[in-house]
């Protein structure tokens, strides 16, 4: 049976990365998952000439919507529209209307100024049009960025145009009470984009950007905007994403060879930037060296411990820093933190950049952008935005990835044979293995034979009878098997060698975390017995799988230290429905899940072969078991409890719990039974002598479940 378990962990996110600050030294960045990290933008910048930046490249997601405008004075203000709201262009004079939970009175032929809160925005707007208003910009009442996901409501029977803005926005059009706004909300939807980070465009079919920017299973969904420079527009120009190759020693947690290679779908002819030599980058960090950074986004910047920033512009925008060489930045980043210099992760694969005073940076947003300096051979790019402290704040330079050391990476792919370079099996089950595909694809111009080995593990097989031979421009497919022991955390680098050593090849990293060993023992304590479910646990970074319970019936988590997992599955083979009884004791969750700073604290996280299902936390010292059921369909389905410890407090018992595991098969009924009558054999009578027999065909029904790969 192959299997595959993604457990997903969704629990609080803590980053010293991506210019997101957690209250940890410095000395290894980390995050509980690398599924997400902070955006990365420009501060203290001004905006581009878009001539001098053609490689520049914008990671988008690409959707239609409404257009929307607003300008005051001359000033144009960033807005957002309102599902199931209406086109139109109006302008009149700003009209403060508070919350709008009441009829804004004197708002005939104005524009209602209303603040987000307490009442539904098709009520603010009702309140508004209700008081002779002609349009409405509702502002946000959070420190957050705009309003997301606003509606009106299918049953919106308003009629004016309607605009959202975010807070300081918002608080800034307060003062021009009085003058007059133009807004308009277009009458049908556009195709319009939003970038969520830079990137360079090398040339040809490839774009260089950050690790961190695609490191998540919907990374190819979005596309690259290659020469972009106003995001207002140009969203049709957008190239689909063929393939993306992450670094193969990329560390998610350290924010280490934070780089990644993007293959586009078609080929763009706009002008590739140029990568620096390695001596070319030292010498410029030694002489302190002009290099400017660009990017869309936030331009407010903010100490470590605070933020967030705002003011996110369509324009892209560029700002000159200084490099630094890397003892001068761990020097500088270590006095900041009161910590030696040698405790600073900055490592030979990074490059730093700054200005003394501060004030001048990137931040949220610009991450994968490029870092370029002027040489005498035009501008090159010596960094990729990756990760850093605050906003261009004073004594805390910004950190990217130095590409220089990167160049024989990058041609090994672009010009090479080229394999996916990442695949980890995450958690496996005792026993059952694992077996996935990796890409091979040869970028080169030649025709090559290939060979291929596991570095230095035994753990894994592989079945290469596909890829003897790569002719230019083909891909072929290797399979790598797994199968997972008691050992944990075990990885091994997968080598190609080609008979043409003018052919460069990349390699691949194969890795494979926690083994969740079989749990037996806790069947009967958790109150399943059924032959169809076969029951595994364990843990990460050194958490212990579940035990039978000290205090209540049934079994509970084990977890001795933060950032650890204990995690709980049941294998169940078939359909039918499974009911189990569980609590938690941790600690509380202080916000509602619809606030901007909800955070994820302890929890149990039920999943079900891999989707988060439903999360229980927060009750504390008391333990209140609630029943649950699940639908499971044909096939094996794996059902996850996982309990997570965060990085802070301990509350309660730090612990989950279940009980009364039960599982009910469905029962299928078997067919009608087929009655074939026998015809009477030739010169037969017929009579009564002659009885026809009737033949009863029993047929065996044999079930084959199917696996889930």
């Amino acid at each position: 049976m192959n299997s595959f378990l993604k457990t997903g962990i969704t629990s609080a996110l803590f980053f010293i990365c991506g210019f997101a600050v957690a209250a940890k030294s410095p000395l290894i960045p980390y995050s509980k998952t690398n599924s997400q990290i902070a955006e990365t933008r420009i501060v203290g910048g001004e905006e581009a000439i878009q001539e001098n930046w053609p490689w520049m490249t914008a990671y988008v997601g690409v959707f239609t919507n409404f257009l929307t405008s607003l300008s005051v004075n001359n000033v144009i203000y960033e807005t957002r529209s309102f599902t199931s709201g209406v086109g139109g262009q109006v302008s009149g004079e700003i009209i403060a209307c508070g919350i709008g939970d009441a009829v804004c009175v004197d708002a005939t032929g104005n524009v209602c100024l209303i603040e987000r809160g307490i009442v539904d925005f098709s009520e603010k707007s009702d309140n508004c049009e209700a008081g002779g208003g002609i349009g409405a910009i509702i502002y946000n009442n959070e420190e957050v960025d705009n309003i997301t996901g606003g509606t009106l409501g299918e049953d919106y029977t308003g009629t004016i145009p309607i605009v959202a803005v975010n807070q300081k926005d918002g608080l800034a059009l307060l003062e021009q009470i009085g003058n007059i706004a133009s807004l308009a909300v277009s009458e049908t939807t556009e195709l319009q984009q939003d970038a969520s980070c830079g990137a360079s465009f090398l040339g040809d079919k490839w774009v260089l950007t950050a690790a961190h920017c695609v490191d998540s299973e919907n990374a190819n969904q979005f596309k690259m905007n290659v020469g972009e420079y106003d995001l207002s527009n140009g969203a049709e120009n957008a190239i689909d994403i063929a393939n993306i190759y992450i670094h193969p020693q990329y560390d998610a947690d350290a924010i280490s060879n934070d780089i990644a290679l993007i293959e586009l779908a078609s080929s763009s002819d706009a002008v590739g930037v140029k990568i620096a030599d390695p001596d070319v980058t030292d010498q410029y960090a030694i002489e302190n060296s002009l290099a400017t950074v660009a990017g869309w986004g936030g331009r407010a910047g903010y100490a470590p411990n605070e933020g967030p920033t705002s003011d996110f512009p369509d324009i892209l925008h560029k700002v000159d820093l200084r490099l630094t060489t890397n003892a001068q930045c761990r020097e500088e980043l270590g006095e900041s933190f009161g910590i030696s210099a040698a405790n600073v992760g900055v490592t030979d694969v990074m490059i730093c950049a700054a200005i003394p005073e501060g004030g001048r940076g990137s931040c949220q947003g610009d991450s994968g952008g490029p870092l370029v300096v002027n040489t005498g051979s035009g501008v090159q790019q010596v960094g990729i935005v990756s990760w850093g402290f605050g906003c261009a704040a004073s004594g805390y330079p910004g950190v990217y990835t130095r590409v220089s050391e990167f160049k024989d990476w990058i041609s090994a792919i672009t010009d090479g044979i080229a394999i996916t370079q990442r695949h980890n099996f995450g958690l496996g089950l005792e026993g059952e293995v694992q077996t996935t595909g990796l890409a091979v694809t040869n970028n080169s111009e030649t025709n090559v034979g290939l060979s291929f080995a596991f570095s230095d593990s035994n753990t894994f097989t592989l079945d290469a009878s596909n890829c003897p031979t790569l002719d230019a421009g083909n891909s072929c497919q290797v399979s790598v098997s797994y199968l997972p022991t008691i050992a944990n955390n075990v990885s091994s680098k997968l080598i190609i060698t080609t008979d043409d050593p003018q052919v460069q090849s990349s390699s691949a990293t194969v890795t494979a975390g926690t083994t969740l060993g079989y749990a037996v023992e806790l069947a009967a304590t958790a109150g399943s017995e059924s032959d169809a479910v076969t029951l595994f646990s364990g843990g990460t970074n050194g958490a212990s799988a579940w035990v039978a319970s000290s205090t209540e019936v049934g079994i509970e988590s084990t977890t001795t230290g933060d950032l650890q997992d204990s995690i709980f599955v049941a294998s169940i083979e078939g359909e039918g429905v499974l009911t189990f009884d569980w609590a938690v004791s941790s600690e509380a969750n202080t916000l509602v899940e619809t606030d901007p700073d909800f955070e994820r604290f302890d929890a149990l996280f039920l999943y079900l072969n891999g989707d988060l299902v439903d999360v229980i936390n927060g009750n504390d010292d008391e333990i209140s078991f609630t029943e649950y059921s699940l639908n499971l369909s044909e096939g094996i389905n794996l059902v996850n409890w996982t309990y997570s410890k965060d990085p802070d407090v301990s509350e309660g018992d730090d612990k989950g719990f279940i009980r009364n595991l039960v599982f009910t098969a469905t029962v299928v009924a078997p067919p009608p039974v087929a009655v074939v009558p026998i015809p009477a054999p030739p010169n037969s009578s017929g009579g009564a002598g002659s009885l026809g027999w009737i033949l009863l065909c029993l047929v065996g029904l044999i079930f084959r479940l199917r696996t889930k790969h």
